[in-house]
């Protein structure tokens, strides 16, 4: 039996012993890939190994190196938000020691042999950080952290961190030690293939809002049927942290304005390829758009809430966009023609504060062809609406937190559209 039968049976035995780990599976694709010199990795929604490093695994090795993968995307650290300028080498550490708080794996990872060096390092005579950092709060923080239990062998830390607040402590390590290690004239090779191989891991991992949802939904799935399987509950914690956190409403409204302003490119030969020079044609973009701003005037929706949605749009779109259009909605279109949003409206004087029904303002933007995009602020409370069109380039803003929770799942399952949310 081939490597690539072995992994998906294995997955195919957690469909009724651990649910979650074989719905997560199921959201990326399971590719061969002999060019690498690591085992198994994942990113960009997929989970890549090497069957020349694998074919000699006993099952239960090959079942642990997929399911550390598994709990990698549920954790969600191939596809956070990177800090800036960061080290995906680095990073794969910190997530191999944020698994390792929650499991303890068979398996070798790149996180816990490195870790395991520093912890021998630490108890030796020279200092790993130098003797600057002797007494330290840094040190004694790894004095604490860094310890190997003498029993089972397995790396021991104290501290509950998060991935972010792990990323940062080893950042610290991994420049701190290094630069000692230079002034000390050691060279050390083991550091420097764990770096070689912690690179490789997290090559192709960049930050990825479609493939958050994904997991997200997942997770929200196994919460709701209670289909947690073996996943332990400090670790279960964990995941739920994840996909619990606040989403940047700035960040998704950037996201939609590049995507409607990038839309508009044409091809032409005064500008050269950027890979093949003139013998190819080059690109422009028209960096302009139009815009459809659907509001929800049911009686829910507070003058508070659409000041701020004003204020927002505002804020993001004055550069770039050629045209602001609005309308307003209930049970239907309150308005025949679309008002521009530079013109100071107060909800209070639009009629209105009926139901809602999305689908007149969802058939209003794709009957008018001028439009490259659409914004909807509502407060999700109506009938789902039928999307005709894949490419529809829709973005739903609820007006808070818990409206956002109720309405997300059936808005992702919409497609081309997105939601997020006003903070209160």
């Amino acid at each position: 039996m081939t490597v690539e039968k072995k992994l998906k049976k294995i997955a195919e035995q957690w469909f009724y012993s651990e649910p979650v780990l074989f719905s997560t599976f199921c959201t990326h694709s399971l590719v061969e890939n002999s060019g690498m010199s690591v085992p198994v990795r994942t990113g960009q929604m997929r989970i890549e190994f090497s069957s020349l490093l694998l074919e000699k695994c006993t099952d239960s090795q090959l079942e642990e190196y997929l399911k550390i993968e598994i709990y990698r995307i549920l954790l969600q650290h191939p596809y956070m938000r990177q800090p800036h300028n960061a080290k995906k080498g680095i990073l794969l550490l910190a997530s191999d020691v944020t698994i390792n708080q929650f499991y303890k794996p068979s398996v070798s990872l790149a996180g816990i042999e490195y870790f395991k060096q520093q912890a021998v390092r630490f108890r030796m005579l020279e200092h790993p950080l130098g003797i600057k950092w002797h007494c330290s709060p840094e040190e004694k923080f790894f004095q604490k952290n860094l310890n190997i239990n003498k029993d089972n062998g397995n790396l021991e830390t104290l501290d509950d961190l998060s991935f972010d607040e792990w990323y940062r402590w080893i950042l610290f390590l991994v420049r701190e030690t290094s630069f000692a290690g230079e002034n000390a004239g050691s060279a050390n090779g083991d550091e420097s293939r764990l770096s070689q191989a912690s690179n490789e891991l997290s090559e192709l991992w960049e930050e990825n809002q479609e493939a958050q949802a994904a997991i997200q939904k997942e997770i929200q799935k196994a919460e709701t049927d209670q289909g947690w399987g073996g996943l332990g509950g400090n670790l279960q914690r964990k995941v739920k942290q994840g996909a619990d956190l606040d989403m940047d409403y700035r960040r998704i409204l950037s996201q939609f304005r590049t995507n409607i302003l990038s839309a508009d490119r044409t091809l032409t030969r005064m500008r050269p390829n950027r890979r093949f020079g003139f013998k190819a044609m080059g690109c422009r973009y028209e960096r302009k758009a139009n815009i459809l701003v659907a509001v929800d005037v049911s009686g829910s929706i507070s003058d508070e809430s659409f000041s701020n949605f004003l204020h927002a749009i505002n804020n993001f779109f004055i550069f770039g966009i050629e045209k602001l259009d609005l309308i307003f909605f209930d049970t239907n279109l309150k308005n025949s023609k679309p008002v521009t949003i530079k013109k100071k409206i107060e909800l209070k004087d639009i009629k209105g504060r009926g139901g809602t029904n999305f689908q007149p303002a969802i058939d209003f933007y794709f009957e008018h062809k001028e439009y490259n995009g659409m914004i909807i602020f509502t407060d999700g409370e109506g009938n789902i609406p039928l999307i005709k069109k894949q490419k529809s380039n829709i973005l739903w803003i609820l007006s808070s937190r818990l409206d956002y929770e109720k309405a997300k799942q059936w808005i992702g399952s919409l497609s081309g559209n997105k939601c997020t949310y006003l903070p209160v």
